[in-house]
């Protein structure tokens, strides 16, 4: 388990000046012009390089994050060759994770390959499980479907063949955007239908994609002759027209009602499609339960560390009576917090996305990892950031979840439990 005993030293954390993703941002703003397939630069490396030598035998290897999997069969080179998956900061525009360099680049093979995308852990950024597709980018840096796409719902995964070696990542090619969105009581968002997917001959952009060679680019709201209808479970006010509608949150929640969903239904092509959003409402502080017990609310600020490259968001401990909580997550330069990110406490520390709830008495910690029985695994879960400015203040709004939590003795450093843990923060920040 990397690092892992960095995430028990308690004096790093259990300090007031600790408590304080980066991936690309949730893009919000649909462009209903003509579609225009994007050139985008080439992801920079977002963790260590794996390598392993492979034969004739064949094999199958697997991202350091444990996101894809290459199954070479045998026979598909000839001698033994070095192959190489190196992790990247994924370009296209509406990619989800990491998107991955396979090496070596270029290279061909005598029978086709399979790469597989496992994103149970992308989950809470995808409007629809059937709206995503493995894409390639190409050498003028446009990120592209080769379709014929296996897409697995029940295990979470998607493959495809190939007989080359290139850059790759998965996109959704459809979305209701933002998916998953937090706002305070009185507010109001829009939300939009939208496609990312342009097929090169006629325009079949049915979920899954069935034509190839589609390119992927700025988004294109979704067109009115697909739209069936607008759905609002929960509270508040949804107010649709075309592809796009107005969410407005009330003035007041009582009890758990604080989460809200919308469903857009698409008829394409006698084929029902339902995009969902989900949004949250939230309230000053971090407001966290753990195991469903009552919510329990604190102050808390977010901070920049810039020495370590990385956003922290956490409460103020101005007594002992009172938790630590801390959230870590990745900086990169030049961009904001926003983003949903899967937790990565066993990732590289790039890319770490950590949540740790120590209690009053620093005897047991909640943290974003467990045990099965045979190994240590990140848990699942998301955490949901988004950098906000109101009444002329700075803040982080955002919810998270935390499937599985591992519960830590932090005097022996053992895993005495698992919990399940949800919230949602608004919090000042210092940036």
């Amino acid at each position: 388990m990397k690092n892992i005993t960095a995430v028990f030293t308690l004096p790093l954390w259990l300090t007031l000046t600790a408590f304080f993703s980066c991936s690309k941002p949730v893009k919000d703003d649909a462009k209903p012009a003509a579609p225009q397939i994007a050139e985008r630069p080439v992801g920079q490396a977002a963790g260590d390089l794996l390598t392993q030598t492979v034969g004739v035998e064949g094999a199958v290897l697997r991202s350091l994050d444990g996101t894809l999997e290459i199954d070479i069969p045998a026979g598909a080179v000839d001698t033994d060759t070095e192959i190489g998956i190196q992790s990247l900061h994924n370009t296209a525009i509406s990619g989800k994770g990491n998107s991955y360099r396979l090496t070596p680049h270029g290279k061909s093979f005598k029978k086709p390959v399979t790469v597989r995308f496992y994103y149970g852990r992308q989950l809470a950024g995808l409007s629809n499980l059937e709206g995503i597709e493995i894409v390639t980018q190409n050498d003028k840096g446009q990120w592209v479907c080769p379709g014929g796409n296996v897409n697995d719902t029940v295990q979470k995964v998607i493959s495809v063949q190939t007989n080359h070696f290139s850059d790759w990542g998965f996109i959704a090619t459809t979305e209701l955007t933002p998916v998953v969105k937090s706002i305070g009581l009185g507010e109001s968002v829009t939300l939009r239908g939208v496609r990312y997917v342009f097929p090169d001959k006629g325009d079949d952009w049915l979920v899954p994609l069935t034509v190839p060679n589609a390119g992927t680019g700025e988004p294109l709201l979704i067109e009115p002759k697909y739209i069936v209808k607008w759905t609002l479970h929960g509270p508040g006010k949804l107010e649709g027209k075309g592809a796009e509608a107005q969410y407005i949150a009330p003035d007041a929640v009582s009890g758990k009602n604080t989460t809200a969903t919308v469903t857009l239904e698409l008829n394409v092509r006698g084929k029902q499609v339902l995009l969902i959003s989900t949004i949250y409402l939230i309230t000053d502080g971090i407001n966290i339960s753990i195991n469903g017990q009552p919510w329990q609310t604190y102050a808390g600020m977010a901070a920049v560390m810039n020495e370590s490259g990385q956003f922290t968001i956490g409460n103020l401990r101005i007594s002992q009576d009172l938790p630590q909580i801390v959230f870590l997550l990745p900086k990169q330069p030049g961009q904001k917090a926003d983003g949903i990110y899967p937790w990565s406490m066993l990732g590289e520390e790039e890319t770490h996305v950590t949540f740790e709830y120590a209690e009053p008495d620093l005897k047991k910690m909640y943290v974003s990892v467990f045990e099965d029985g045979s190994e240590t695994r990140d848990s699942g879960g998301f955490i949901s950031v988004e950098e906000i400015e109101s009444g002329g203040k700075k803040y982080v709004t955002g919810v998270f979840a935390i499937d599985q939590s591992g519960i830590v003795n932090t005097t022996t450093g053992e895993h005495i439990g698992i919990a399940g843990i949800k919230g949602t923060f608004k919090v000042q920040r210092n940036w």
